[in-house]
């Protein structure tokens, strides 16, 4: 899957999660960790170790990183 900018997300990356829109289940965006892929959603795992599915494009790699 790529995010918003076309680079590969790789489980472990942090990213960085958008403004919510109505359907989402947070209250703010965030930057957080990739957990694992579901489907066509990105598992995200926030500070406070909670889990939210969000879409691949939304996401932003924080750096490049080596996985």
């Amino acid at each position: 899957m790529k995010d918003k900018n076309g680079k590969t997300i790789k489980v472990g990356m942090e990213v960085d999660v958008p403004e919510p829109n109505g359907n989402d289940m947070y209250n703010f965006e965030f930057r957080g960790s990739v957990h694992s892929f579901h489907d066509e959603y990105v598992t995200i795992e926030d500070m406070e170790s909670n889990f939210f599915d969000i879409e691949p494009e939304r996401l932003e790699i924080v750096e490049e990183q080596i996985i």
